[in-house]
């Protein structure tokens, strides 16, 4: 028995041996298959939909298309004792975005300066302009008609007192003072003139020139030193006297922009790219919604680069900067079906692509609209031949082949 057991297991042992010698031997043909790399696997892409010119970012300033520097009025002289407005703030028509010599100076919108101090009972372009600015500023006068009567004096008294302050009262002339003055006497004046010297702030009468029994009645005046008259308001202060300052005729007092706030960038040539007049873009205005802008005008600059000039009607502040991203920078006119170009071939006049359909591919006839770098923008062939074009114009091949966002094609 205990012979058995030994024959047994040297059997065994010996098989084994066997099979791991022949598990370790391969013939010349099984290692040269071995040593062979795997084969190929084709390289596929799904097919995109958008533009051939990819997005764009920027970051652009929010400015006022135009800059006005206001000047003093001739009548206003001496040295600006407060400023109660700064940079990036809003005046409104009847605002007093300083005091001069301890008074008020207004802003007012008008095409010109007022060329004297305006009395009870004048009339004149000047007062036409004065109430038109007075009803910008809402203060209801009834229909201009250029004279300085009761209903314009009320407004007047009015945006005084919103200021904080009493009107100028003028010495003006009663109905018997019409006569001449007696030869050699000198005309009475009945306004404050040339000095830039204002009423007190108590509404004292500025007392008449000439005095006299004559000049007994007063009313509330506009004094031309009190007065800057702006094209355009409201306006975005962008710069503002100091105080201290000393008025001259030629002392820049403040800097407003008005006209409607455009957002612009300068960029080098080479950043520029396809960016086009168009072009729309988006980006978070200061309500914190998604806001559009959009592209109005590509300025060549001195320098070589070009100023991008956008329009939004977005909330914006002038002065505020803005990341703006803009999908579709050539201004294509929509979206498109994008392929690699590597994955369009060329062959015997015609150009196809081979879409993924199991484990095999189906070549379908194209159109090549236009590439850009290494994408094309393709379209199904209006006729196929072999089953693969479009002739029935659903968007792919008479054999069901449909081109879309998705389809897998094969690269090279």
């Amino acid at each position: 028995m205990k012979r058995l057991v030994l024959a047994v297991a040297a059997i065994v042992v010996v098989g084994v041996g066997a099979w791991l010698l022949a598990a370790r031997m391969e013939s010349p043909q099984q290692a040269a298959a071995r040593a062979e790399p795997p084969a190929p696997e084709p390289v596929v892409v799904a097919l995109d939909r958008g533009y051939l010119n990819g997005p764009v970012s920027m970051t652009v300033e929010a400015q006022n298309q135009q800059s006005v520097v206001v000047t003093p009025p001739a009548a206003l002289t001496g040295v600006v004792t407060s400023v109660d407005r700064s940079a990036g703030d809003t005046l409104s028509p009847g605002s007093v975005p300083f005091r001069v010599n301890g008074r008020p100076v207004f802003v007012l919108e008008g095409a010109f300066a007022l060329y004297r101090d305006i009395r009870p009972g004048d009339e004149g372009d000047d007062v036409l302009a004065l109430q038109k600015g007075l009803l910008a500023a809402g203060y209801a006068l009834g229909r201009p008609d250029g004279k300085y009567g009761p209903q314009t004096q009320a407004a007047v008294r009015s945006m005084y007192r919103a200021a904080g302050y009493a009107a100028p009262e003028v010495a003006v002339a009663a109905p018997d003072a019409a006569a001449a003055p007696s030869p050699g006497a000198s005309a009475p004046e009945t306004t404050a003139t040339g000095t830039g010297a204002a009423a007190p702030s108590d509404g004292t009468a500025v007392p008449a020139a000439g005095g006299g029994a004559a000049a007994t009645v007063k009313g509330p005046g506009v004094l031309q030193s009190e007065v800057l008259t702006v094209p355009r308001l409201p306006a975005v202060v962008e710069g503002i006297t100091t105080v201290g300052t000393g008025i001259a005729a030629d002392t820049g007092l403040l800097t407003l922009g008005t006209g409607q706030v455009v957002l612009t960038s300068t960029l080098p040539q080479g950043s520029v790219g396809a960016l086009a007049v168009d072009a729309a873009a988006r980006f978070t205005d200061d309500s914190g919604a998604e806001a559009t802008a959009r592209v109005t005008a590509l300025s060549p600059t001195e320098t070589g680069e070009v100023t991008v000039s956008l329009l939004t009607e977005g909330a914006v502040r002038a002065g505020s900067s803005y990341v703006l991203t803009i999908d579709n920078p050539a201004a294509e006119d929509g979206e498109r079906l994008l392929a690699p170009v590597a994955a369009v071939v060329t062959r015997a006049g015609r150009t196809y692509v081979y879409v993924r359909e199991g484990t095999a591919f189906r070549e379908v006839a194209v159109e090549v609209e236009a590439t850009v770098g290494g994408v094309a923008a393709i379209v199904a062939a209006a006729s196929a031949g072999a089953g693969a074009g479009d002739a029935d114009g659903d968007g792919g091949g008479d054999a069901g082949v449909v081109l879309g966002e998705g389809t897998e094609v094969r690269v090279g």
